[in-house]
C-alpha cells in the first residue's frame, strides 16, 4: 500500500510538471566541467551557493535534473553526464601525498589506477550513447573524452587550485561554453533512447504496484536524505541473503515490482524527503505527509497543526482551522481552499543500516488527521498561566521525559515516534510516555534557578491526556479543580496540597521574612504519598496540626479556621472513618493524585493572585 501510494502522488506530480519523469531525477551538484567547442577543458564552475543554516552560512550544492543515476554498492558503474571527479576526470579521490611513506603513496597509486578505469568506462558509455548525436555540445562532449588523458589529470594547470577542494569527493557535471550539456535537447532524447530500450535479459512479470505485465527491477534506486541512515541513500525494498529469498527468486525479484513503479515510488520519495519545509524529524524517525491532489497547501496546514511550536501560526489560526474541519467545511489557508475530504498520507521511516525501516503508515482523509490532532490537544487542555500557549507541541511533551541534569537532553527517539503514531492514528498513548513522567514526577526537586519544578502544567497535562485517553472508563481528569470528585486518589492529592499550604503559611517567608524551609512536606513526603498514602498521610496529618498551633494569634486566625474547613471538607469526601485510605497506589491512581495536587495547587495561587490584584 506504501509503493502504490507513493506511485499514485508520483503520477500526480508527473501530470503537474512537478517531477521528474522516468529516467530522470533530482540531485546535489557542486561543480562543472567547463569546455570549449573542440573538448578542450577552459575551467572549473563552482555551483555552490551559500546559504544561513543556524548562525552560520555553509556552500550547499545546487539540485538539479539530470539523468537518474546508477545505484553502486562495489565495482565501477559510470552513470550518464554526472558522477564524481573519479569518473568525470580520472581524479583519485585524494592528492598525491607530499611525504615519501611507502603505504600513502601505494594507496594513493590504488586510488589513482580505480580513477582511470573510472574514466574509461565513463568514456565508453557516452561515446556509445551519444554515437548518432552530432549537436556542438554532444560533439564537444565526445571530443573531451578522446582527447582528455586522466593518467596526467592531476598535472592539469587548470585543475590545480582545485586538488585540495571538495572537487575530488563532489558530484560533478559537463558544460560547453556555460551551457550545461544536459539542456541539450538531443542528449535528452539520446538518454531517453538509451534508458527506455528494453533489456535483454530482462524478468518480465506482475507487477505487485500497478498490477501489468512489464519489466521486474532487480535493484531499487536508493531512497536519500532519512536521518541516521547512510549518506549515498539506503533501500526502501531489499533482499541480499538467500536466507531472505524465496522460490529461487534473487534480491528485488521476490517482491517483483516494475522498474516504473520503483522509479516512481522513489522519486516520489525522494522529492518529499528533500523538501525540508514538509519533511519533520522526530526522534530518530523521519515523516514525510502529502496530499493525494498533491496540493503543498494541505502540507502546510498540517505541517502547523502538527508539528508547529507557535513561530509560524499562532493559537488563533489553529483554532480557525480546527473548527472548520469539526464542522466539515472547508478552510482557507493562504487563499487556498482546504477540504477536509481530501486523502491524506503520512509516512515515518527510520534508518536501519543499509535499509529503512517503516515506523508507521498512515492513511485517512485530511479531516480525520486534524481531527484526531485537536482530539489530542483537547485532552492537553488543563488550567495553566494565562501567557502560556494554548496548544504544546510534540517536542515540548518529550522534552519532559528527560532528566534537566543530564548533558544529553534529548528525549527517546522511539518514544517520540511511538507519542506521533498515537496522536496520529488517535490511539492510545504509549504507556512509557506516562511512566516516564512519573518517574520524573518522583526524581526532579524544585529548583528555581534551573526552572526545574517536580510537578509544573506540561507534566500534568500529559497525565490528564493519558488518563482520558488510556483509561477512558475511569475517573474523568477535568481541565481545572473538580471540587465534586470523590475519587480516593484525586481527593488525597488535593488534601497533600492543602497540607502543604499549612505548612507554608506556619512557617512561610511572609510571617518570617527572609526565612525560607530547608525541607518542606512535599520534598519529603511527595513520592511516598503518591505510591503509600495509607502509611504517610497519617503522619502528615499529626504534623498539620502541630502546624495549624502556630497560626493561634488574631491576625491569622482567618486563615486558620479557612485551612481547617479545607482539611475537613477533603476528609469528609474519603470518609475517614472507612479507614479509605489505600496502602498503595497503582500507576493510574498516581497519576490522579498529582493531578489533584497540581489543580488544587492552581486554585491556591489563583486566589493569592486576585487578592494581591484587589
Amino acid at each position: 500500500m506504501i509503493l502504490q501510494a507513493l506511485v499514485d502522488y508520483y503520477e500526480t506530480l508527473s501530470e503537474q510538471g512537478k517531477i521528474a519523469k522516468p529516467g530522470w531525477g533530482k540531485y546535489k551538484i557542486s561543480y562543472a566541467v567547463n569546455l570549449d567547442h573542440q573538448g578542450h577543458l577552459l575551467g572549473i564552475l563552482p555551483l555552490e551557493t551559500e546559504k544561513p543554516r543556524g548562525k552560520k552560512m555553509v556552500s550547499v550544492p545546487q539540485v538539479l535534473s539530470l539523468p537518474e543515476g546508477v545505484k553502486k554498492s562495489s565495482g565501477i558503474r559510470a552513470q550518464f553526464l554526472w558522477a564524481n571527479a573519479a569518473y568525470c576526470l580520472g581524479l583519485p579521490k585524494s592528492s598525491k601525498p607530499a611525504s615519501d611513506d611507502e603505504n600513502d603513496v601505494k594507496k594513493w597509486e590504488k586510488d589513482k589506477r580505480r580513477s582511470i578505469d573510472c574514466f574509461a568506462a565513463m568514456k565508453e558509455l557516452h561515446l556509445s550513447i551519444l554515437a548518432d548525436v552530432h549537436t556542438p555540445i554532444a560533439e564537444a562532449l565526445k571530443a573531451f573524452f578522446n582527447s582528455w588523458n586522466p593518467e596526467t589529470a592531476e598535472k592539469n594547470e587548470v585543475l590545480q587550485p582545485y586538488l585540495e577542494t571538495n572537487l575530488l569527493t563532489a558530484n560533478i557535471i559537463y558544460a560547453v561554453n556555460g551551457v550545461y550539456v544536459q539542456d541539450d535537447e538531443a542528449v535528452k532524447a539520446a538518454w531517453d533512447s538509451y534508458q527506455n530500450h528494453p533489456d535483454d535479459d530482462a524478468v518480465e512479470g506482475q507487477c505487485l504496484v500497478t498490477g501489468k505485465i512489464a519489466p521486474i527491477a532487480r535493484i531499487h534506486p536508493n531512497i536519500k536524505g532519512v536521518r541516521g541512515a547512510q549518506s549515498s541513500g539506503a533501500s526502501l525494498v531489499s533482499f541480499n541473503k538467500e536466507a531472505f529469498e524465496s522460490y529461487g527468486h534473487h534480491q528485488s525479484y521476490n517482491a517483483p515490482v516494475s522498474t516504473y513503479a520503483a522509479f516512481a515510488y522513489t522519486s516520489a520519495l525522494n522529492q518529499l524527503i528533500a523538501d525540508e519545509k514538509h519533511c519533520k524529524i522526530i526522534g530518530d524517525t523521519t515523516i514525510v505527509y502529502w496530499a493525494a491532489d498533491g496540493e503543498p497547501a494541505y502540507q502546510d496546514s498540517f505541517g502547523c497543526a502538527a508539528f508547529d511550536d507557535g513561530e509560524t501560526i499562532d493559537d488563533e489560526m489553529l483554532d480557525d482551522l480546527f473548527n472548520h474541519i469539526r464542522a466539515g467545511e472547508a478552510f482557507d489557508f493562504n487563499g487556498v481552499p482546504i477540504h477536509p475530504e481530501n486523502p491524506f498520507y503520512v509516512l515515518g521511516l527510520a534508518p536501519n543500516a543499509a535499509r529503512l525501516s517503516v515506523r508507521f503508515f498512515l492513511r485517512d482523509t485530511f479531516g480525520n488527521f486534524i481531527n484526531h490532532i485537536r482530539r489530542h490537544y483537547e485532552r492537553l487542555e488543563i488550567v495553566k498561566a494565562p501567557d502560556s500557549r494554548k496548544y504544546l507541541p510534540l517536542w515540548k511533551l518529550t522534552l519532559e521525559t528527560v532528566n534537566k541534569n543530564s548533558k544529553d537532553k534529548a528525549a527517546s527517539p522511539l518514544l517520540a515516534g511511538a507519542v506521533m503514531r498515537s496522536i496520529l492514528a488517535d490511539a492510545p498513548y504509549p504507556v512509557s510516555l506516562y511512566t516516564n513522567i512519573l518517574l520524573r514526577v518522583k526524581a526532579d526537586q524544585d529548583n528555581e534557578d534551573k526552572h526545574i519544578y517536580k510537578i509544573n502544567s506540561t507534566k500534568a497535562a500529559i497525565i490528564k491526556a493519558y488518563i482520558l485517553k488510556n483509561f477512558p472508563k475511569g475517573e474523568k481528569a477535568t481541565v481545572a479543580l473538580n471540587e465534586e470528585s470523590t475519587s480516593t486518589p484525586y481527593v488525597l492529592g488535593r488534601l497533600f496540597s492543602v497540607l502543604e499550604e499549612v505548612q507554608e503559611k506556619a512557617y512561610g517567608s511572609e510571617n518570617e521574612p527572609g526565612k525560607k524551609l530547608n525541607s518542606t512536606i512535599k520534598d519529603r513526603y511527595f513520592n511516598s504519598a503518591a505510591a503509600t498514602p495509607g502509611i504517610v498521610f497519617p503522619v502528615l496529618l499529626k504534623l498539620s496540626n502541630h502546624h495549624l498551633r502556630k497560626l493561634n494569634d488574631k491576625k491569622k486566625m482567618p486563615i486558620k479556621i479557612h485551612l481547617i474547613k479545607e482539611i475537613t471538607d477533603l476528609e469528609g469526601k474519603l470518609n475517614m472513618d472507612g479507614n479509605p485510605i489505600p496502602s498503595r497506589l497503582n500507576l493510574q491512581d498516581q497519576g490522579l493524585f498529582i493531578l489533584g495536587y497540581y489543580h488544587q495547587n492552581q486554585k491556591r495561587y489563583t486566589k493569592k493572585g486576585e487578592n494581591k490584584n484587589e
